[in-house]
């Protein structure tokens, strides 16, 4: 048994290092983490839509072009190496849109 307990103890203590980063790095870290967690459960949602048929192709095509923007304007935002409220507020606000449009194309009684 010591021999299983150590490595899922090692791995679950780097998990755990792992979520804790970003809150070690500092609030700059923390805004980044939360825009990028979005965007990823925005795609899943994207994913979901397409599989269950909820999102045609144009329409997973225009989605999937929005996201692309998101993810050029986090790093023309990053490309001063600073991420600051104001970046994540801006990033935000045009990932909201993004999350009505998913909404929109995925109960849209087609």
């Amino acid at each position: 048994m010591t021999d299983l307990a150590t490595p899922r103890r090692l791995a679950l203590a780097m998990l755990a290092l792992l979520a804790a980063t970003p809150a070690l790095a500092g609030p700059q870290a923390a805004r980044l983490a939360r825009v990028d967690a979005r965007q990823a459960r925005q795609d899943v949602r994207i994913d979901a839509g397409i599989a269950n048929g909820s999102i045609n192709r144009r329409e997973a095509a225009r989605l999937d072009a929005q996201q692309a923007r998101l993810d050029r304007t986090e790093s023309r935002l990053l490309a001063d190496g600073r991420f600051s409220r104001a970046d994540a507020v801006r990033l935000d606000r045009r990932q909201d849109a993004a999350s009505r449009n998913i909404a929109r194309s995925r109960y849209n009684r087609r």
